[in-house]
């Protein structure tokens, strides 16, 4: 996952709002959103290292993970996968605070985890290994692969378009006045000027290739420079979170092959949890 926006507390009835693209290399084995048989999870799954990006579950909990750009960091020792963090979080009932602080840190690559359960308090934390678990504060916010709210040009431009976004919903979201206008603040492949990349220790035109919030490396470009990922890279899917005052949470998810919209749009949606009060 290399882009999470996020609007918390923006809406009337709809506390998190979260926009997500998923940039994965276009061979690594994933299959798209549903419900787990294993769990009471709905999120896509990695079918090679077996966790997710992003998903869902009830009560109104939501879990997504970006990666920090982090080339030539040393391998931790007892390697854990990062797709597992929002598995853990969404299959139990921890806290968000607590899941973060007793995540093993030392054991993952660079993350950020986003932790949502509207019945904790705080309810929206962002985890990682590079920075102190904290509370989100109302407002809108941006995460890609540097630390949450990095001015990268991509975290920018779509905190405005989603700030834009919000301004004009209605009181009920569903998938036309939501999810299409949603996806397609996604669906932007405008590039950064040169001058406003971040220095992230990749190439400059591996920068350029990223900046953009729906990325796709195209074949042209992969014979011209072997700095960038050989095996095709870009966004696969694009996966939008709608949770309500009620606890009830709906997912969308649009997949992608080699940058081209691939399938039907996916929609979930998870009731409530029930009361225990007699």
């Amino acid at each position: 996952m290399c882009l999470l926006l996020i609007a918390y507390r923006q809406h009337p009835r709809y506390p998190l709002l979260l926009l997500a693209n998923r940039d994965e290399f276009y061979r690594r084995p994933t299959a798209p959103a549903q419900p787990w048989e294993d769990s009471n999870v709905v999120a896509g799954r990695d079918l090679e290292a077996g966790g997710t990006w992003l998903g869902i579950a009830p009560g109104g909990r939501v879990a997504a993970v970006t990666n920090m750009r982090e080339p030539g960091a040393p391998e931790p020792a007892d390697l854990l996968s990062r797709g597992e963090i929002p598995v853990g979080f969404l299959a139990g009932n921890t806290n968000p605070t607590s899941y973060a602080h007793a995540l093993p840190g030392a054991r993952y690559r660079g993350f950020n985890a986003l932790l949502f359960d509207p019945r904790a308090e705080p309810p929206l934390v962002c985890a990682g290994n590079r920075h102190r678990p904290f509370a989100m504060t109302p407002g809108l916010h941006g995460i890609s692969n540097g630390a949450p709210d990095d001015p990268w040009p991509k975290v920018t431009r779509g905190c405005n378009a989603l700030a834009a976004l919000v301004q004009n919903l209605p009181e009920t979201l569903d998938s036309e006045n939501f999810a299409a206008p949603a996806l397609a603040l996604l669906a932007d492949t405008n590039r950064a000027p040169r001058s406003q990349l971040p220095e992230t220790g990749v190439s400059a035109a591996m920068e350029s290739a990223l900046s953009s919030i729906f990325v796709r490396i195209t074949a042209q470009e992969l014979a011209r420079d072997r700095t960038l990922m050989a095996d095709g890279y870009g966004t696969r899917a694009s996966t939008l979170v709608a949770v309500d005052s009620d606890g009830g949470v709906q997912l969308w998810e649009q997949g992608f092959a080699d940058g081209l919209v691939s399938g039907a749009l996916r929609h979930f949606y998870l009731p409530p949890a029930r009361s225990t009060s007699p």
